[in-house]
């Protein structure tokens, strides 16, 4: 006999069970849908196809039940999984299907499984249990595809200051970090920015985009505080969300009113308080939250509050070497450098609060109607660090102030009643803006480069309909298929406004302002397909189809010096002319995908490949962004290019899984993951700085003059990712490093959107020239301009400003631990690890610190502890790079140059109810 439970609570009940023998059943699942809270509540489930055994023990630890289960009943069957929403009756019965098997439960709340024909009470015998001990994380290690999942125990043993903090010890996960912005980027395997990775939260899509100095462009705003988990899917897929995305899917799950509810309470909830502690809180203030739930078997509620404050702190100043010789000259000024490290890192003060409700009603057992709302509102500080010459020291200049809004609304229905319907729609809006404010002009008013402070508004709306379906079929004995399919719909608004006045060189100029952040909407539809096929324990087939379509709309110009029709005397020939796009355009591809598994003899190995296609149309940014990035007499001008082609991809992947249980000792788990990446992008979109526009007739001159461009050559991010997870019960290790290969060169037009000319003499006419007061009679030369096709398809190389410059710096974290008094306390240590990506840290160098990707090498320790003091109070401790290394986290944000947190000293006080 084999139970499989979640804590050693209900494994003690369950042996006493056992042994004292006559557990009886008071309702059997095929024929009584009553039951509790946590029998009834839907909840999501995601649990791959396997032996029905381990499908089973992925289940009972998801849904917090014990389940009794005899192995011999078990042996040798096979489950298709279960993925979706589902109360614990309806999920049972969906694995149980063409099992023979059907599931009783019992008074205490447990299950116990029985073959169809056994009788409605059933006789447990004494016998030996044990306790399965799956998590969440483990689903990597089960999935023939590149998936992680970042629990909520993971993210509070390193209490986040930032969003980006969540995903650091996830491998092949980056953020573009500017520690001041509360906004997070994520970045799946060198890919990132303008939907490539589609960033929600509980499926509803954060398409929000800001342009600056192509660090980020596509933030998503949360709060740690409420987040319950983090799915990472990587890669390209055929699935509910992969719409428009070529790097994969990253999914914050925020908490739900089932994880406070169990059967018989009808009310609960969380209280948080954290702070930093005495010398070492080092900019860290209060953070917490409040959860209430309530709720009984046919409706529940859940609201909740947090609140995050941080201020300034001071940077590691050890190993200040790592740091090279090149950032912030430490050369050329080496006491005002030292003095930049040493001293407070300024205006980094923030304040986050945020609110969620969600309101759920069973409309029958097999139909469930849920209401969200979440609503993050941050203020936060822009700043620049200036040399002072008089004082050879840096100092901190406020340049800006952001108030950033979302509020994201979702109506969910399921509906589960059989194998062959698991319908789950989704309705939704999310509405980010943000005011911000920048400082006026540090130029003088006489230089006619001055311009007064002024307030940006950046808004982007997003309404969303998500429906897809999961049937379940029965092929054979050994064969299960499972066929997902479905549809979504999406619509990105996006505007902006300014108070800001041009400086008076500005006007002179001549271009039409548009702006960073131009108005414009986007329609993206997709409709997919995914077939799974299992056959035994041993074999694993996918394959999906997806169809993307999307409709652009804006408008954009440019005012340019072209040289006019016919023929004209030399010096006379150019005229101004407003080159205007009014652009409405759409298109629509197919994208299939592919993927194939197998168990080679045993079952804790597996072997997959996966290959897919993915396609990315242009953005209403990179289509109609123009304009001037800064003001005065700058020759700096953005300009937009209608003509962007959409990206497509090709991804391929080679991995294995291996996953066993009392290798060493009798209750240890080992689990392994290794998987090689390989993405190759067509018509990569990016920013060039070095642009032609129509009316030219000399290429290559243009440095600063930028706008978005295809790549004319293969954009290619691959790599490999290794994953190891070890653990005793009493013991445990973690290790994930990413280790990232090759480099790209990105190529484009000089004369990006065409129009170069050359003039050509045509014959003369008879005029005269003025000496003095004479007028002398001479032959004066006739031109014609002429398109120069030569000029048009001149390509040149390597200007590129953004996070594409380079690729990710390798990196990787290492974590040990131990759980001890009965397991009620858990301490460890962890290490973070990047060999760096510095190949311009040291000597001579003349590029813009503001276009290259430099992380210097850093090794940084951590430890934490938690202590559940009772079955309700917990207790954090977390100490922050505790040998106070000088470091910037790999993949950060150039623009803000700010340095990592030094030694830092955190606690969290926990009460649940």
């Amino acid at each position: 006999m084999k139970t499989l439970s979640i804590s050693p609570l209900m494994l003690s009940i369950q042996l006493a069970l056992a042994v004292a023998g006559g557990i009886t059943s008071t309702c059997m699942l095929a024929q009584d849908g009553t039951g509790g809270i946590a029998a009834q509540s839907s909840q999501q489930f995601e649990i791959a196809a396997g032996s029905l055994d381990r499908v089973l023990s992925q289940f009972a630890l998801d849904a917090g039940i014990g389940l009794y289960m005899d192995a011999s009943l078990s042996a040798g069957k096979h489950s298709a999984g279960l993925r979706g929403s589902y109360s614990i009756d309806a999920g049972l019965m969906q694995i149980l299907s063409q099992t023979g098997l059907i599931a009783q439960r019992q008074r205490d709340g447990s299950y116990q499984l029985l073959e169809s024909a056994s009788s409605a009470t059933h006789q447990l015998p004494a016998v030996l249990v044990e306790g399965a001990r799956y998590t969440e994380s483990d689903l990597q290690y089960h999935e023939p595809r590149s998936v992680s999942v970042i629990t909520r125990e993971q993210i509070d043993q390193r209490p986040p200051r930032h969003a980006a903090d969540m995903l650091e010890q996830t491998s092949g996960i980056y953020s573009a970090v500017n520690q001041r912005d509360p906004g997070l980027s994520v970045n799946i395997r060198g890919i990132q920015d303008y939907g490539r990775v589609n960033m929600n939260i509980d499926g509803m899509r954060q398409n929000f985009s800001i342009n600056g100095h192509q660090q980020r462009n596509g933030v998503i705003f949360i709060d740690p505080e409420l987040i319950e988990s983090i799915q990472i899917d990587k890669g390209a897929v055929s699935q509910l969300g992969s719409a428009g995305t070529l790097g994969g899917i990253a999914t914050f799950n925020t908490i739900n009113a089932s994880q406070f509810l169990e059967p018989g309470k009808t009310f609960g909830g969380r209280l948080r308080a954290g702070h930093g502690i005495g010398n070492l809180s080092n900019g860290t203030f209060f953070n917490g939250s409040a959860v209430f739930a309530m709720g009984n078997e046919q409706a529940d509620v859940l609201v909740g509050w947090s609140e995050r404050n941080f201020g300034n702190y001071y940077a590691g100043t050890n190993n200040p070497d790592n740091l090279g010789s090149n950032i912030r000259g430490r050369d050329l000024n080496p006491e005002a450098w030292e003095d930049w490290l040493t001293s407070e890192v300024e205006y980094m003060d923030s304040v986050t609060r945020s609110q969620i409700i969600k309101i759920g009603t069973q409309l029958a057992e097999d139909q469930r109607l849920q209401f969200s709302y979440l609503e993050t509102d941050t203020d936060s500080k822009d700043a620049w660090t200036y040399m002072n010459s008089d004082t050879n020291r840096y100092y901190y200049r406020h340049t800006g102030s952001t108030d950033a809004n979302s509020r994201s609304a979702a109506l969910d229905y399921s509906f589960n009643p059989n194998q062959l319907i698991d319908l789950n729609a989704k309705l939704y809006l999310v509405k980010t803006g943000v005011d911000k404010w920048s400082a006026e002009s540090t130029a003088s008013q006489s230089s006619g480069n001055w311009y007064p402070d002024y307030t940006d508004r950046v808004e982007t709306e997003t309404w969303g309909l998500q429906l897809e379906n999961t049937s379940l079929f029965s092929i054979s004995q050994q064969g299960m298929l499972s066929l997902n399919y479905g549809g979504e719909l999406y619509r990105d608004q996006f505007s902006s406004s300014t108070t800001r006045e041009q400086a008076v060189n500005e006007t002179v100029l001549p271009y039409i302002p548009g702006g960073a952040n131009p108005e414009g909407t986007r329609w993206m539809g997709s409709l997919f397909g995914h077939i799974d096929y299992q056959h035994g324990d041993w074999l694993t087939i996918d394959a999906g189809l997806r169809y993307d379509r999307y409709r652009l709309q804006g408008e954009a110009g440019m005012t340019l010096w072209m040289y006019k029709d016919g023929q004209f005397q030399s010096g006379t020939g150019r005229e101004q002319q407003h080159l205007i796009f009014d652009v409405d355009q759409e298109a629509g591809r197919l994208s299939p995908s592919l993927g194939i598994a197998v168990n080679p003899g045993v079952d804790w190995l597996q072997l997959y490949t996966r290959w897919g296609k993915g396609w990315r149309p242009p953005t209403t940014t990179e289509s109609f962004m123009s304009g001037r990035p800064h003001a005065g007499s700058s020759s700096q001008v953005v300009y937009p290019n209608p003509y962007l082609e959409a990206e497509r991809s090709q991804n391929w992947e080679l991995g294995f899984n291996v996953f066993t249980e009392s290798m060493l000792t009798p209750h240890d788990r080992l689990g392994i993951k290794v998987a090689y990446f390989d993405t190759r992008i067509d018509n990569f979109i990016f920013m060039d700085t070095n642009v032609s526009v129509p009316g030219g007739t000399v290429g290559g001159i243009s440095m600063g003059r930028s706008a978005y461009q295809n790549n004319q050559e293969e954009t290619r991010f691959r790599g490999i990712e290794y994953n190891l997870d070890y653990d005793t019960g009493n013991y445990y290790a973690q290790l994930n490093y990413t280790q990232m290969l090759g480099s790209n060169n990105f190529c484009s037009k000089e004369f990006y959107i065409g129009g170069a000319q050359e003039l050509v003499q045509v014959g003369t006419e008879p005029g005269f020239i003025q000496v003095g007061p004479i007028q002398i009679p001479v032959n004066i030369p006739i031109y014609e301009a002429r398109l120069n096709d030569a000029l048009n398809d001149l390509v040149s190389c390597g200007h590129i400003m953004g996070n594409a410059s380079y690729m990710p710096s390798d990196r990787g974290s290492l974590t040990l631990g131990t759980r001890l008094l009965d397991r009620r306390l858990d301490m460890g240590a962890r290490m973070r690890y990047s060999p760096g990506n510095g190949e311009h840290l040291d000597g001579s160098w003349a590029g813009s610190l503001l276009d290259k990707a430099l992380w210097p090498r850093y090794k940084v320790y951590d430890l934490y502890a938690n202590f559940r003091v009772t079955p309700s109070l917990n207790l954090t401790l977390a100490m922050e790079n505790v040998t106070d290394e000088a470091y910037f986290v790999a993949m950060g944000d150039v623009n803000n140059l700010s340095l990592a947190r030094g030694r830092t000293l955190t606690g969290m006080l926990e009460y649940r109810f």
